[in-house]
């Protein structure tokens, strides 16, 4: 390995150096299982483990940062009947109430890099913007386009992350994961993730989830920078776009559109981007000021964000539940906002779209809690 940190995740290293070693394998065989040192809480404050950072409360909140943490955490959670929601950097998350069952927090840490093959393996507690750094520093490219997303490493296949034109799919080798239905621990390839834009399989909705451990990356040494996305080469077009030029011109860009979570709270853009077919596209541009478009196999994606600034929605404010001022796609708490406050303003900004347009947003951030689909009310 080129570099490494040493995994405090047990089924993934069992030294700093070897990916199944020692005691770990030795225990695996003889079906012994690490004693664990998870303190849960409960009735948790959820308010600092959301970057809306709304008010919520969970019935017990799990922080796994070993094998045994996670498996003592089941088997409280079994032996109460509560349901069990996997929780990263609460960056993709809208709590509209309180969750009534465990959270799971993951906390392992560990970084693992080869700078021969390329590949890198993370723990699904790591910082993803870190995690990008980590590999530019160490001369391994390809993920700079991806620079300042917020959330953990192990959301990242979980959203299939994606940003200026790079999606996380194009590096994904496998992801390490344990199925909390059997106990069972198992990769998890490509083809069975089931990328697509915003989505994977391992966003569907389960009983009991599967909880992401670390995930494997393939990079290039060599570098090969990514600047044909319109923003980035508007930038860089005096620039001969070297691999940190584009790393610093995305966290430029991001920093100047997007609000930091830390000071206004927000979960980055509420809703994808929506596909439509060419001939919804061609409707569209014949009322007039046609909107930007990325060709996508057979339709059209337009920007969320354009049709809701159409809207109106620029700015918009329902009390302490708001609309970015420079961004309409993103939903922010200016203090106060209750999610319950914030899920309804969605709402009436997706109902608006349809209206307008004729056009559904999907949410790209997961909410928890509430009673109505996050869908248009109107049908066609």
């Amino acid at each position: 390995m080129g570099q490494c940190r040493g995994f405090d995740w047990n089924p993934l290293a069992a030294s700093r150096h070897s990916p199944l070693a020692g005691g770990e394998l030795a225990r695996r065989r003889s079906g012994k299982r690490p004693a664990g040192t998870m303190n849960p809480t409960f009735d948790a404050d959820l308010t600092p483990h959301n970057t809306f950072g709304v008010a919520a409360r969970a019935g017990c909140l799990a922080e796994i940062r070993e094998t045994g943490d996670l498996e003592q955490a089941l088997e409280l959670a079994d032996s109460r009947g509560m349901p069990l929601l996997l929780l990263g950097g609460g960056s993709n998350v809208l709590f509209a109430g309180d969750f009534p069952g465990m959270v799971l927090l993951m906390r392992n840490r560990g970084v693992e890099i080869d700078r021969e093959s390329g590949r890198v393996r993370a723990a699904a507690g790591e910082n993803w913007h870190e995690l990008v750094k980590t590999c530019l520093d160490n001369g391994l490219h390809g993920l700079e386009n991806l620079a300042l997303i917020p959330g953990s490493a192990g959301a990242a296949p979980v959203q299939n992350i994606g940003a200026y034109g790079v999606e996380l799919e194009s590096f994904f080798i496998e992801l390490e994961l344990f199925d909390c239905d059997g106990g069972i621990r198992r990769a998890m390839g490509r083809e069975e993730c089931g990328f697509s834009y915003r989505d994977s399989a391992l966003k569907q909705p389960r009983q009991r989830p599967r909880v992401v451990c670390s995930l494997t990356l393939q990079l290039q040494s060599d570098p090969a920078p990514n600047p044909r996305y319109p923003a980035l080469a508007e930038e860089l077009a005096e620039s001969a776009a070297t691999p940190r030029e584009v790393f610093e011109t995305v966290c430029r860009i991001r920093r100047r559109k997007l609000p930091d979570p830390a000071v206004l709270g927000n979960a980055g853009s509420f809703f994808k981007n929506p596909m439509i077919s060419r001939g919804e596209f061609d409707r569209l541009r014949a009322r007039g000021d046609p909107p930007p478009f990325h060709p996508a196999g057979e339709g059209v994606k337009i920007p969320a964000g354009w049709l809701l600034e159409q809207c109106g929605y620029k700015g918009f404010r329902q009390g302490a539940a708001g609309v970015f001022e420079r961004h309409a796609l993103i939903l922010v708490n200016h203090g106060g906002a209750s999610g319950g406050g914030l899920r309804q303003l969605a709402l009436a900004m997706g109902d608006r779209v349809f209206a307008e347009f004729g056009i559904r947003l999907e949410p790209e951030v997961r909410i928890i809690g509430g009673d109505e689909p996050m869908r248009p009310r109107r049908e066609s």
